[in-house]
């Protein structure tokens, strides 16, 4: 199997990982007998926190490292973190923790080297009551206590072996040739960061977050005062939080239990929301724009009432519960993530990244709450079938859909339209129909079952594909649930069948009716469903997150057997097919869709659909689209508009008879349907993000545009030829550019924090003040054209379709002039939480950060983003109607 290849043993490298803990924890018990003795072990404690966060981030915590068998087995790559996967970093970071420990070894050279040397028993005893009742691990208690307490029995057991170094007792003798041995530490901890840099942004935010959490003042003023850098992560976060827990005259160590501060840390450049309280009054929720715009939101998602609510009075205490904090992360390399919380509260309901669907037939566009949890891969590469994707405001992200599509966009920069791999298909054991039958009712009514034990899930497995290529040495190992999920997701990758990536589940599900000649049967098909179901059945038994063996490919299968197991019920006959409640469900989701959106020949699709409500199960012939849709096994994600507007084309006789085509790039998301009165945008679309506001308009302005399905309609048509019945129309636009970690850590204009003096410590309270949001906005703006022109030049091969270039036409009011923008940037626009409350802002750091409000008049002047606005932070007052917001974001497009 794999694990035996592998050359580098985890149960050894967590073996020296903790040995280095160890060892640093006796480096910190010699810093305390010594010249400012304080201030060295604030440094060693330091640089071992360090080192165990990291390890925490990377896994190495969680492995017994003193278990009898050291060979490394699934479960101990299973705990590692995915970006550790591969051996060439488990042998550097192997080899750098060996340099450290070999550090330790000569004794002698540790005297001459690094100015430290056994104690004398005098001085033992001289500084046994200074330091008495005061062991090394509380150094830093109160401000890293998660941390050591997930450490201490590993500690413990590290400390039972002993080393030459560990047996004597040691003092620092000389400040300056050890202060080169920190150096060297700290060096090695930058290292073993560098090798990783997901795993060195998770340890950031890990410490950064213990350190915002503390109260303990004396440590936080101990951290400032060992730094050797103030823009250190450590120490700088250690003086911001000083600056919030100061007040006038009082103890802080009084203060109320801790609070996390709002910190914008330097990697993450997301802007925040402007501060408003919840209660303030508005026509509509608005949106806030990715890097450049801030579409001010006066009125939050469903934001609950608060003590916070009205504007409090001056107060020499800074109360930050409710605020919004964010953090942006890559939680494994090339993968974005982005986390938020409000301070003080938890996991509350303004949190929530699960929009709600306008209709429950749709939620079928999104994979299932129950697969998602395992569905990254798929997720990285077909982002709209995420359900956390959309934002609360129409066209916008939610925080989890923002790094959801940097993480897309840089890979298909990088590597554009990845091949599949050329899967060797075999065909596995024979098995009858019969038996796949009963097997596929006993998964679907009964699960795994109440009695289901390892060994029955085994000769399940073996039943269904087959026995496994490996012989094991310990029989009972061979029965264990991982190797029985190893060898179903296997089956899955090497099966007949083709890829649902490229078709349907309709399409291979009834491939005999449509083929004279098939390759494969339904009974194949029912099988690779049921190889599919078990193995998420067994996955959903462990605790274990990650699987080696879930690919895209392996992903789909597994939605099309839940799909297929809720809405497909076995007949007598050993027929499936959907009960006629979801079927009429699914006929009057449809048309409930072409009357909201006024699709063209609405009344033709609504007559054949409520035809096929009354018709018996037996004599309906429908389209394979159609089948799929009023079945409910359409597939979620990037297919799902296409095939569900293939589902209705094929109601219309007028439509029927001039089927769409699509040549577009599907997972990009940008294209649209034109008809010579309207036309319907993806909602990814450059065009679909940009004109998704005018579905906010109030019912007095005979609003029609909706945002239902995936689709942004009906919008004004640009009037193309050969539109009479619809054509699809791909557009063209370059996505945001994105700004990686590290280019915004080493770059960033943020604020830089200062050394606490003690005056700045006891500041004043009533200097922070609240920010003052920008007044509703009279200005009134008029979309009057919507212009698509041809890209000469570019895709006009076979088998891409023409794209166009977007302009619009605004009438504004006030100027009583006509622009026009061209959509060039398909920009992100971010729909953050909103906080709990209003939440002051100390006008010291406020004064770092410039802003430049603009009203949609003033965008007009300025003839692309960032014209005249240098490095402020602009932000847009879009608050006069939602025309105003479509002109805003038109304009963050452009450029």
């Amino acid at each position: 199997m794999e694990i035996a290849s592998t050359a580098i043993g985890v149960v050894g490298l967590a073996s020296l990982y903790s040995a280095c803990i160890g060892t640093l924890d006796a480096i910190s018990s010699a810093a305390r007998y010594g010249i400012n003795r304080e201030i060295l072990q604030t440094k060693i404690e330091v640089e071992r926190i360090r080192l165990m966060v990291w390890g925490e981030s990377i896994g190495l915590s969680e492995i017994d490292f003193q278990r009898p068998d050291k060979n490394t087995n699934e479960d101990d790559l299973a705990v590692l973190d995915e970006s550790f996967q591969r051996t060439a970093l488990r042998t550097a970071v192997a080899g750098l923790l060996t340099c450290f420990a070999n550090t330790f070894e000569d004794v002698e050279e540790l005297q001459k080297r690094y100015g430290i040397s056994p104690r004398r028993e005098t001085e033992r005893q001289e500084n046994a009551s200074a330091i008495a009742g005061k062991p090394t691990r509380e150094m830093l208690l109160g401000t890293f206590q998660k941390t050591y307490s997930r450490f201490q029995e590993r500690t413990i057991a590290v400390q039972k072996e002993t080393t030459p170094f560990k047996r004597a007792m040691w003092a620092v003798t000389d400040e300056g040739k050890f202060q080169a041995l920190l150096a060297e530490l700290r060096a090695i901890n930058d290292s073993l960061a560098s090798l990783l840099p997901a795993i060195r942004n998770k340890t950031r935010v890990n410490m950064r977050t213990q350190i915002m959490q503390s109260n303990d003042v004396h440590q936080l003023q101990s951290l400032v005062t060992a730094a050797d850098d103030m823009t250190d992560l450590v120490a700088e976060t250690a003086s911001l939080r000083l600056e919030m827990l100061s007040v006038n005259g009082q103890n802080v160590a009084q203060r109320p239990p801790s609070r996390v501060v709002h910190l914008a840390p330097p990697q993450t450049h997301i802007p925040e929301a402007p501060l408003t309280s919840p209660r303030s009054p508005s026509p509509s929720p608005k949106s806030v724009v990715q890097a450049l715009i801030a579409a001010v939101p006066p009125v939050g998602p469903s934001a609950s009432p608060s003590r916070l609510d009205a504007p409090p009075a001056p107060s020499k205490l800074y109360d930050d519960t409710g605020a919004l904090i964010i953090h942006r992360v890559y939680h494994k390399p090339n993968s974005l993530a982005c986390f938020s919380w409000l301070s003080g509260l938890g996991d509350v309901s303004e949190l929530s990244e699960d929009q709600p669907v306008s209709d429950s037939v749709f939620d079928l566009q999104f994979v299932s709450s129950a697969i998602s949890g395992i569905a990254d891969k798929l997720f990285e590469v077909d982002v709209s079938a995420d359900r956390k994707h959309a934002g609360w405001s129409p066209g916008s992200t939610s925080l989890f859909g923002f790094a959801r599509e940097t993480t897309y966009w840089k890979a298909v920069a990088e590597t554009g339209e990845k091949e599949n791999p050329g899967w060797h298909r075999v065909r596995n054991i024979s098995v009858r129909s019969d038996f796949v039958a009963a097997r596929w009712k006993e998964s679907v009514e009964e699960g795994l079952g109440e009695d289901f034990t390892d060994r029955k899930g085994y000769d399940k497995v073996v039943e269904l594909i087959g026995p496994t290529e490996f012989t094991w040495i310990d029989s009972e190992e061979g029965f264990k649930l991982r190797h029985q999920i190893r060898d179903l997701l296997a089956a899955l990758s090497t099966s007949i069948l083709p890829s649902l990536e490229n078709s349907s589940i309709g399409l291979i599900a009834y491939r005999e009716k449509l083929d004279p000649h098939p390759p494969f049967t339904f009974v194949d098909f029912l099988r690779q469903m049921l190889v599919a179901r078990e193995a998420m059945l067994r996955i959903q038994h462990t605790s274990k997150q990650w699987y080696g063996g879930v690919t895209v490919r392996v992903l789909l299968d597994i939605v099309a057997a839940d799909l297929w197991a809720r809405n497909m019920h076995i007949k007598l006959d050993s027929m499936y097919e959907a009960p006629k409640e979801l079927r009429h469900q699914q006929l009057d989701g449809m048309i409930r869709f072409v009357d909201e959106m006024h699709w063209p020949y609405a009344n033709e699709i609504r007559e054949a659909a409520n035809s096929l409500r009354r018709a018996q199960t037996r004599d309906i012939g429908v389209s394979v689209h159609l089948s799929e849709w009023i079945s409910g096994i359409i597939l979620p994600g990037a297919r799902f508009q296409l095939s569900f507007l293939a589902a209705f084309y094929s109601l219309s006789p007028t439509l029927r008879s001039s089927p769409l085509t699509s040549d577009v790039q599907l997972r990009h998301g940008d294209y649209g349907i034109v008809y010579p009165e309207s036309s319907y945008w993806h909602f990814r679309s450059v065009l679909g993000k940009v004109l998704a506001p005018l579905s906010l308009r109030s019912e007095t302005e005979n609003v029609r545009t909706k945002c239902l399905g995936g689709w942004v309609g009906p919008c004004p048509s640009p009037s193309l030829p050969q539109s009479t019945f619809g054509i699809v129309v791909s557009l063209s636009s370059h996505p945001s550019p994105f700004v990686s970690l590290e280019s915004d850590s080493s770059k960033s204009n943020a604020a830089q924090t200062v050394n606490p003096t003690l005056t700045s410590m006891q500041g004043h309270g009533a200097e922070w003040i609240l920010p003052t949001p920008p007044k509703l906005s009279s200005d009134t703006v008029a979309l009057q054209t919507v212009r698509l022109s041809k890209v000469p030049g570019v895709g006009t091969g076979a088998n891409n379709a023409t794209p166009y270039q977007v302009r619009l036409d605004f009438r504004l009011a006030q100027s009583r002039t006509f622009t026009t923008l061209t959509l060039y940037t398909n920009s992100i626009f971010v729909a953050a939480p909103p906080c709990r409350g209003t939440h002051r802002v100390d006008p010291r750091s406020a004064g770092h950060y410039t802003f430049n409000e603009l009203g949609v008049e003033d965008l007009a002047r300025i003839p692309k983003k960032g014209g005249g606005a240098g490095e402020a932070i602009v932000v847009v007052n879009a608050t006069g109607s939602a025309a105003s917001e479509v002109f805003a974001r038109a304009w963050c497009c452009h450029a």
